[in-house]
């Protein structure tokens, strides 16, 4: 491989490709942990992709299922991996972004240190 063909920002894009892999990713940081959270959260995220995303989290190491009972599906949990912990600071400043330049920064000045505060609580940093 090339040195002029390594682009570390477009292998990111690559591996968060999916479009609600990060959503998911902040809904756990904010504690939600099972499959029911991340439909009540995500209305328009259906069963399928649901399924699909949450496995190909876990393939990418990011997330680890959890099965207390395997004979009830209802004790099933999903929990950050250290990978999937490195990404609070990429979820954190793709929010500050969101705030500052995007749709949200024409959120009064309330609103959004309401916002702010909550995905920076959610978002601890561990270096």
């Amino acid at each position: 491989m090339n040195l002029e063909d390594i682009c570390p920002v477009s292998d990111s894009l690559d591996f968060f490709s999916r479009k609600w892999v990060l959503c998911i990713l902040m809904d756990m940081f904010r504690g939600k942990k099972h499959f029911t959270e991340f439909q009540e959260s995500n209305p328009t995220l259906s069963n399928h992709v649901l399924s699909q995303t949450l496995k190909y989290m876990e393939d990418a190491e990011l997330i680890k299922k959890e099965t207390v009972d395997e004979k009830t599906r209802n004790k099933t949990s999903y929990v950050l991996l250290e990978k999937g912990l490195k990404t609070n600071k990429i979820l954190y400043e793709l929010s500050i972004y969101s705030l500052n330049e995007l749709e949200c920064s024409k959120l009064n000045d309330n609103v959004k240190k309401e916002i702010f505060d909550d995905y920076k609580n959610s978002l601890f940093f561990n270096d």
